[in-house]
C-alpha cells in the first residue's frame, strides 16, 4: 500500500507542477495579449493559446485538490446527519468520484482522434487528452486513497467499541 500511494502522491506532485508552472507562464501572456489587443495589435491564436492553459491549469489541480481535500463540499446539510449517514455519503461520494473519472478516462481512450488539430494555430489535441487522462487517473487514485484510508478508520472504530 505504500508504494501505491507513493506513486499516486508522484503523479499528483506532477501534475501539480506542471498546473502551477502554466499559471505562472499564462498570468504575464494573458497580460501581453491583452495590451496587445487593447492597441490595436492582437496576437493571432492568443485565444487558442488561453484555452489550452486553462485545460492543462485544471485538469492538472483536480488529483491536487482531491489530496488536500480543498474541494467544494455542502457540509450545510450533511453535518446535520448522524456520523453513519455522514460515513455512507463519504463512501457514496468517493465511490461516484472513482466511476466518472474511469469513465471519462475510458471515453477519451476510446475516441481519441490522432488527426485532430486546433482551428486557428493547428496544434494536436493528443497530447492535452494524453494529459487529461493521467489528470484523471491521478484524481481517481487519489479518491481510491481516502476510501481505502476510511475503510480502514471504519474498521479501527468499528474493533475499538
Amino acid at each position: 500500500m505504500k508504494y501505491v500511494a507513493h506513486l499516486v502522491s508522484f503523479i499528483t506532485n506532477l501534475a501539480k507542477w506542471i498546473s502551477f508552472s502554466t499559471l505562472i507562464i499564462m498570468v504575464p501572456l494573458v497580460t501581453y495579449f491583452s495590451i496587445s489587443r487593447s492597441l490595436g495589435y492582437p496576437v493571432v491564436g492568443d485565444i487558442e493559446i488561453v484555452q489550452f492553459s486553462m485545460v492543462i491549469l485544471i485538469m492538472g489541480s483536480l488529483a491536487y485538490t482531491e489530496a488536500t481535500g480543498a474541494h467544494i463540499s455542502i457540509s450545510v446539510l450533511a453535518d446535520r446527519f448522524p456520523a453513519k449517514v455522514q460515513l455512507a455519503l463519504d463512501f457514496m461520494a468517493q465511490f461516484l468520484t472513482i466511476l466518472f473519472c474511469f469513465i471519462v478516462c475510458w471515453a477519451f481512450i476510446v475516441k481519441i482522434n490522432f488527426g485532430q488539430t486546433s482551428d486557428l494555430l493547428n496544434l494536436s489535441f493528443v497530447p492535452f487528452k494524453i494529459f487529461l487522462v493521467i489528470c484523471f487517473i491521478g484524481w481517481a487514485l487519489e479518491a481510491m486513497v481516502k476510501f481505502i484510508q476510511n475503510v480502514e478508520d471504519y474498521k479501527t472504530a468499528v474493533k475499538g467499541k
